[in-house]
């Protein structure tokens, strides 16, 4: 359990009353509790009705928020009204609860009448003129509702001008007398108009000074004053006094108001404690079941000693202390005290008090309620204390207060956390300092002692709160206070900052520390899918040159007008200065703006210069509240130029509009827009049609590329699912109409005239005729339809580039840093993204060439199927040599003329010259006509032919060669040739020790792994370091210089290989074998591998010394050339003999064959 189950609040305290909506709630005129203040404003209200006298019937109510002045103005409202309806009887009757002889007077004065015609009006940022007029037509149709007869005419004269969009104050007053007349002659009382929260059309008023509403107010206080049968009674309700709303005025219209105020008698609205105390009690609801006499018994006992310490409010009795008390429980009494008065100090009075009452924040009622644990336990001061911090530090009211609190907050951040019973005395102490001199209600010994539940503790906790400086006892006032530390006054230092300041530019202050705050002109961007925004810059009459006269994106341009001849200036230079894509603001009221921005700028000095600052933590804290103040007084100032720009003057194309409020004005900038971008397309993909795609966006949009090119005639692309590329497609191909479904296939096309592309597809046709006599960038392009009328975003250039492209790609050519690109592959398109600058398009028609060459063209390229351009015609030539590999693209191998018209490709400014001077130079024709055509198509398939076909004869040659190399079988195929040299040389690779690569090129030789022509390729790519498709001819050089010494060097290895395993099938012996060979110019090479066991090479060791014996006498030169000769000769005789004893050999064999 908990105290939450027995104590409840009633809503009706809790919540801010608004005059309209709540006129007709029963149940608030039944929990309204007249208190003293309201009574003595009531008894003057009825005092104006006893009588048809003049006399003042003009009221000013004024409190601060929640000060309860809106619950009056119902309250009074159903007291004046029909005194049957059943409102009215319920005020009456709560009055007469109370004050039975002030009820009786409002009987007396509304019997037998029909009461007054009550208009109730909640002030708004607009006219008052309108809006009062309004409600009186309002409340004149309710008033005569229930009447059989028609309405009179001052209904009818009222109801018309609240139909008008302008009426003048003569104009309502008059139509106001007359509804008087009216009220009077159907047994009225008279007339009541309330007008709640004034301050808003106040405000209005000081920002466009040109309504004149003011003197609407003077007019109807000084109708109020004039008396007679139904009589004007007026109630205005304000949180301050008039010139505060005239701030930033100048003399002249602050004297007026003061004149207006002067016509109004002031009712400040503050109640006492006491008084704010019995609505408390009347709030908190106790259950049946609650212990009241144990509660009272607690309440006696600290009423007593509140009475005794003089710490009561106002005229409050002991026992009627104890009572009231006993019903604000849980509220310790001292809390109860304390809670007023903090209210209106701190925060927004009632409306304050009743949030704590009913909201569930954080250490509000509610909350505590489910703390609590039985009856008995109480809310005690340091709980109030943490409410404020947490829910209301930030609403300070004075600079005296302000410092107070700043100074208890420094001395609890002070002392911790180390004893919680020190914290809670402390805060208590520090909000009885806060509320400064309220009688015996102040930190006294007495006072202190009650705000824990343990007394004992209390004396012990202050020698301790002593003894750490927080805290001091003040002797001549018997109080504790908190430690003041600080001497810093930031009001004096504010003050001197700003002096220091003198004048200086707001237009260069706000432009830098707001820098661009784009306004989005809502309808235009959801309308066109396009987001589109005006850009603000702040000018004065001194920097207004520093900002650019045009600009490429939309602009308004505020000017920041101080007087008369900043105004002038405005409008005979400025209006015209700018551009047409930019709207002038002029902003006559800069004075309450400098002002925000000069705090703010004197603050920062303050804390630049000011070293003591840094050391006082109070200060610092005071500092901290004050400069963030300041700063949201800047930031709502500065906002008050967008959010009210009917206070301004503005200017477009050098016209004057007018705008009537921020509703409005997003309409005149949609409008704006729609003039110019009026040909702007409907595309509505916010991924895409943007300045900066986001790189997902990117992503996607190059995956829509690649499908445009790829896969035009599928539906959708072929793109599969929903990706974001698909949300692309559909909404800037699908539905603008450039990508279509014709008889037989999807393919692209132009937008039809209804598409919203139309506009801008024809401008970029436009631009294609331009291209006729020399290509154009598409960066050039970019310029056109981006800029007004069309708008297109960067995020969309590249798509409708492609699509231009896609569609009239029979009639354009696309180059790439003046290099013909008859396709596009995925890394040029990703580069045509990237870098469209170096992209250029240039567009070709068929007119007026030379219809034989043409012809000549068809004939060797097409045959029957004729094109019917010269792209066309051009397209698969250039598709071909652009398909070449880079070897057929580089190598010279090939006959000159097949070189030339390669060249040709890269050489030729355009496909019209390649076409018709080009090739045929590089075919060898100077200058053709129809007499020397003849053999022409013959010899541009000539050269077509050798350049298609050179890889594949380098391949040839190159497997010739490996055929020779190995003494291969000609002409086998790729597979034969690798089964005979892996049988061969399988295995070959141990016997070498891999000098320069031997040993990879063996490996490479007998690999068992891919196909023949991988095999071929992996061959090739070893020998030529590359890839054949990329070799130069250097490269083709090298490779077979590699082939020739490698396969030398094999067969020597197979050579010894081949005696190694003869030698090995004969003895068991270890034994070396070493290849001998002599090579010499003129005769043919002789090798001959010797095998060399244990027994020779002993034998060998004594003929080798008496050699070496010999060879020694002589220089090695000698040396080297005996023994050349001797190796020579012998491997000549070797060899001759050899063949002879194998020729008779062979001979005896055949003999033997016969005879057999």
């Amino acid at each position: 359990m908990n105290l939450a189950d027995v104590i409840t609040v009633n809503t009706n305290y809790t919540r801010s009353i608004n005059l309209e909506r709540d006129v007709d709630s029963v149940s608030l005129v039944k929990s309204y509790i007249p208190t003293s203040r309201s009574v003595y404003a009531l008894q003057k209200a009825v005092d104006t009705l006893k009588t048809e006298a003049d006399m003042p019937r003009a009221w000013t109510l004024v409190g601060p928020y929640g000060s309860g002045k809106s619950s009056f103005a119902v309250f009074l409202s159903h007291l004046l009204a029909n005194p049957n309806n059943p409102a009215s009887k319920a005020a009456l009757k709560v009055l007469g609860e109370t004050y039975p002889v002030l009820e009786d007077q409002f009987n007396e004065v509304s019997e037998m009448t029909r009461g007054h015609c009550v208009v109730l009006i909640t002030g708004s940022p607009e006219p008052l003129g309108k809006r009062l007029i309004q409600a009186v037509s309002e409340a004149a149709i309710k008033y005569w509702q229930h009447r059989k007869e028609e309405h009179p005419e001052a209904v009818k004269i009222v109801i018309s001008l609240a139909k008008q969009e302008q009426i003048s104050t003569s104009e309502i007053m008059n139509a106001i007398k007359s509804l008087q007349t009216a009220i009077g002659k159907v047994e009225g009382n008279g007339l009541l108009i309330v007008i709640d929260e004034l301050g808003k059309f106040l405000e209005y008023e000081a920002r466009h000074p040109d309504t004149n509403d003011i003197y609407l107010l003077q007019a109807l206080a000084e109708l109020a004053f004039t008396g007679g049968k139904s009589a004007l009674s007026i109630y205005v309700i304000l949180h301050q006094a008039f010139e505060q709303y005239a701030k930033g005025l100048g003399d002249t219209l602050k004297n007026e108001w003061a004149k207006v105020q002067g016509r109004f008698e002031s009712i400040p609205f503050l109640e006492a404690t006491e008084q704010t105390l019995r609505v408390v009690a009347n709030a908190i609801q106790h259950n049946t079941s609650i212990d009241s006499k144990a509660i009272k018994t607690q309440t006696d006992s600290i009423a007593k000693a509140l009475a005794n310490a003089d710490a009561l409010s106002g005229t409050l009795e002991e026992k009627e202390a104890s009572k009231l008390f006993a019903k604000c429980y849980p509220l310790h009494p001292v809390s109860a005290l304390l809670l007023p008065v903090l209210c209106q100090k701190v925060a927004q009075n009632e409306r304050t008090l009743f949030n704590y009452l009913g909201s569930e924040e954080p250490f509000g009622l509610k909350q505590s309620l489910t703390t609590l644990g039985k009856v008995g336990d109480w809310i005690y001061p340091w709980e109030i204390y943490e409410y404020f911090i947490h829910n209301q530090s930030a609403s300070l009211v004075d600079h005296f207060t302000h410092r107070r609190w700043a100074e208890v907050v420094t001395a609890v951040e002070r002392l911790g956390d180390i004893d919680s019973n020190e914290t809670r005395l402390l805060k208590a102490i520090g909000l009885l300092n806060i509320i400064g001199n309220q009688g015996g209600l102040k930190a006294s010994k007495t006072i202190t002692s009650l705000c824990l539940p343990d007394k004992n503790l209390v004396e012990e906790i202050i020698q301790s709160l002593q003894t750490e400086s927080i805290i001091q006892y003040r002797k001549y006032n018997s109080e504790y206070r908190v430690w003041q530390g600080s001497d810093f006054d930031i009001e004096t230092a504010i003050y001197n900052g700003v002096q220091r300041l003198g004048l200086f530019s707001i237009a260069n202050y706000l432009n830098t520390q707001y820098e661009t705050r784009p306004i989005i002109a809502r309808r235009f961007s959801i309308k066109t899918g396009t987001l589109r925004f005006f850009e603000t810059a702040f000018v004065d009459i001194d920097t207004y040159t520093n900002l650019s006269s045009e600009s490429t994106n939309a602009r308004i341009i505020f000017y920041l007008s101080q007087d008369q001849e900043d105004s002038r200036k405005f409008q005979s230079e400025l209006v015209s200065y700018y551009g047409e894509r930019d709207i002038l603001v002029e902003f006559p009221q800069t004075e309450l703006l400098r002002g925000a921005i000069a705090d703010v700028l004197a603050l920062r000095e303050i804390q630049a210069s000011n070293q003591e600052l840094h050391s006082d933590p109070i200060a610092q804290r005071e500092f901290k509240d004050r400069y963030q103040a300041a700063l949201q007084i800047e930031e709502t100032k500065y906002s008050e130029i967008i959010d009210h720009p009917e206070t301004s003057h503005w200017y477009w194309k050098g016209e004057a509009f007018t705008v009537l409020n921020k509703r409005d004005l997003q309409n005149r900038l949609s409008d704006i827009l729609d003039d110019i971008y009026k040909s702007t397309p409907v595309i509505k993909n916010e991924l895409i049609n943007r300045i900066k795609p986001s790189s997902q966006a990117a992503a996607g949009r190059n995956k829509l590329l690649q499908a445009m090119v790829n896969h035009p005639q599928q539906e959708d692309l072929g793109i599969d699912k929903f990706p974001a590329e698909k949300a692309m497609y559909r909404a800037v191909l699908k539905q603008t109409g450039l990508h279509v479904f014709t008889e037989k296939q999807w393919e692209f096309v132009a937008p039809t005239q209804e598409s919203t592309l139309y506009p801008v597809w024809k401008a970029m046709e436009s631009f294609l005729e331009t291209t006729e006599k020399t290509p154009r960038s598409f960066a050039e392009l970019a310029k056109v339809i981006s800029k007004p009328p069309y708008g297109i975003k960067s995020g969309l250039l590249p798509i409708l580039y492609l699509a231009l492209y896609l569609v009239k790609n029979e009639e354009i050519a696309l180059y790439e840093d003046r290099r013909y690109l008859p396709s596009l592959s995925k890394e040029e398109l990703e580069r045509f993204v990237k870098k469209p600058d170096g992209f250029t398009v240039q567009l070709f028609k068929i007119e007026g060439l030379n219809a034989s060459l043409f012809q000549c063209y068809t004939d060797a390229l097409f045959g029957k199927e004729k094109p019917a351009s010269v792209i066309q015609a051009i397209r698969p030539l250039a598709q071909f040599i652009n398909d070449l590999n880079e070897y057929t693209q580089k190598t010279t191998t090939i006959p000159k003329k097949a070189q030339a018209l390669r060249s040709a490709f890269n050489l030729s400014k355009s496909p019209e010259s390649l076409l018709f001077e080009g090739i045929p130079k590089a075919l060898g024709y100077k200058k053709v006509d129809n007499q020397n055509l003849e053999g022409y198509a013959d010899a541009l398939k000539a050269a077509i032919r050798e350049l298609k076909y050179a890889y594949e004869n380098l391949l040839k040659k190159q497997k010739e060669l490996l055929e020779n190399a190995f003494h291969l079988t000609k002409n086998s195929e790729l597979s034969e040739l690798r089964v005979q040299l892996r049988g061969r040389y399988k295995g070959l690779e141990q016997y070498t020790v891999d000098i320069d690569g031997l040993k990879a090129f063996i490996m490479r030789l007998t690999s068992e792994t891919d196909n023949a022509e991988k095999w071929f390729s992996n061959l090739l790519m070893f020998l030529g370091n590359k890839d054949s498709t990329k070799w130069r001819d250097t490269d083709q050089s090298r490779a077979e210089l590699r082939l020739s010494e490698y396969s030398k060097r094999i067969l020597d290895l197979e050579t010894l290989n081949l005696e190694q395993k003869r030698m090995a099938m004969n003895t068991d012996q270890d034994f070396d074998v070493i290849l001998l060979k002599a090579i010499k110019k003129g005769d043919k090479e002789r090798v001959h591998a010797v095998a060399i066991d244990a027994s020779t090479h002993k034998a060998a060791a004594t003929i080798k010394e008496k050699i070496k014996i010999q060879l020694n006498l002589e220089s090695e030169e000698l040396q080297l050339a005996v023994l050349a000769e001797l190796v020579d000769e012998f491997l000549q005789e070797y060899q001759t003999t050899s063949q002879q004893a194998s020729a008779i050999q062979k001979k005896l064999e055949l003999k033997r064959i016969n005879n057999g």
